[in-house]
């Protein structure tokens, strides 16, 4: 069986059913129906989720998933009772064996093994094409006010959550919500997420996902731009939280709603959007969601602290000169300067009323100051990332990422002298990135970035 990827995510169903009988029909001396789910999860492919069940379900049974990765140790090999399980295959192309045995006591074990190939995707070279404002994977903002109702929309005065919720509900702040490319959703929750009173917890708790709002849903999306909504339709599918659906609030997992239509807003660079949903007596539910994005897409900064910035005699050596704490504000004006990476692959410098600007600028000396021709934000620019080499080039003539003066072999004289592409070696981790770029007599300008 072939997993292939188109944009960023094709899920895969294998449904493979194998019915054991016995002379004696009782439920509880077979096993039956064994099938499994088998879902890419990750944009280059390698990580693949798989989701066993039996028909009629069983929350006694074992599922134990070997993925085939490590035939001589059990590091492939995980053990769950229903919420969907993955594992992170190594960044090559491969084939392997995915083995889901489902175990009961007192009965026979069912066991089926299928063959996967899995394709490893690199990551884009030319901003990533353009797929679309939704597709991807998305969570809440890890952020205070990711979610709140009150009693009009734009109103959270009722209940938000706070900063200290990303860690309390750290099992809520870490589900997925994947909008894959061919139009299928899915709840990732893991094995844990937040589980509420009417799912028959004891109280408002992390716990085991609760059937049908547990990720085993056959769901899909649609996004409305003219209209500004969002419609996940499979019944236990959802957004933010499970019981939340238009016109009220869930009393119990068996009216869960078979289709939810949000209001959404998205923003400029398409990594976060905010959702609203109306509830019983004119109230709102508000949900704030941030795309998990591939590098280096979104808005960059310089990281606001000591040796942001610097050069010096050679790589990973900026002795010559670093930017110190001091110069977050002295130099606030290129601090607050952006480096937006975009999906096409556009590439924009924005800088504001103010940049820094130096001599070879023609300014009296370095300070802050109107940004100058043609490092002024104007360049039609695009931007691509050599993964395998650890390159990110900026083309267009003006366009730069730290400083304007610094390119490839040396610093600017004049503005007149500037160059139509400059490429830098990058090394990115998380939300940030530090760039190297050589410059005359085997010097070297470093900058870190940090992700907004």
């Amino acid at each position: 069986m072939k997993i292939l990827k188109n944009g960023f995510y094709f899920l895969l169903l294998l449904l493979v059913t194998i019915t054991f009988s016995c002379d004696d029909d009782d439920d509880t001396t077979q096993i039956s129906g064994l099938d499994f789910v088998v879902a890419t999860l990750s944009y280059d492919g390698t990580e693949i989720g798989v989701l066993p069940t039996t028909i009629p379900g069983n929350g006694n049974i074992l599922y134990t998933v070997d993925f085939g990765a490590t035939p001589d140790v059990d590091t492939d090999v995980i053990v769950t009772s229903g919420p969907m399980v993955s594992y992170d295959y190594p960044d090559e192309d491969g084939d392997y064996i995915i083995t889901v045995t489902a175990s009961l006591q007192g009965v026979p074990s069912v066991t089926i093994s299928k063959e996967v190939s899995v394709t490893f995707i690199p990551a884009p070279t030319g901003g990533g094409g353009n797929l679309g404002p939704i597709a991807g994977i998305w969570k809440l903002a890890p952020e205070a006010g990711a979610l709140g109702v009150g009693p009009a929309l734009n109103d959270v005065s009722w209940w938000s959550s706070s900063s200290d919720d990303v860690a309390t509900r750290s099992c809520l702040f870490d589900d997925e919500y994947v909008f894959n490319s061919d139009g299928s959703f899915q709840n990732v929750l893991g094995g844990e997420t937040w589980i509420e009173g009417w799912q028959g917890a004891a109280g408002e708790e992390c716990g085991t996902p609760v059937f049908p709002h547990d990720g085993s849903a056959s769901a899909t999306w649609s996004y409305n731009d003219a209209a500004g909504t969002l419609t996940i339709d499979g019944t236990g599918a959802f957004l933010g939280l499970a019981k939340v659906y238009n016109g009220g609030e869930l009393g119990s997992p068996a009216e869960a709603a078979s289709s939810i239509t949000y209001m959404v807003t998205l923003s400029d660079d398409g990594l976060s959007m905010e959702l609203d949903i109306e509830i019983a007596g004119g109230g709102y539910w508000s949900f704030k969601l941030a795309k998990d994005a591939p590098f280096p897409l979104g808005t960059w900064k310089l990281a606001p602290e000591a040796g942001a910035l610097g050069v010096g005699p050679g790589l990973n050596d900026v002795s010559w000169w670093s930017s110190s704490s001091d110069d977050v504000a002295t130099r606030s004006c290129l601090f607050d300067d952006e480096y937006v990476f975009n999906a096409d692959g556009t590439f924009q410098n924005v800088l504001g009323g103010e940049t820094w600007v130096e001599g070879w600028q023609g300014a009296a000396g370095e300070e802050c100051g109107t940004p100058v021709f043609p490092h002024d934000g104007s360049a039609a620019a695009t931007w691509s990332y050599n993964d395998a080499a650890g390159t990110l080039t900026i083309d267009g003539t003006g366009a730069f990422l730290g400083l304007a003066k610094v390119y490839n072999g040396g610093e600017l004289g004049s503005p007149a002298e500037a160059v139509d592409s400059i490429t830098y070696l990058v090394t990115a981790e998380g939300s940030s990135m530090e760039l190297d770029i050589e410059i005359a007599g085997g010097g070297y300008w470093s900058f870190k970035l940090a992700r907004q």
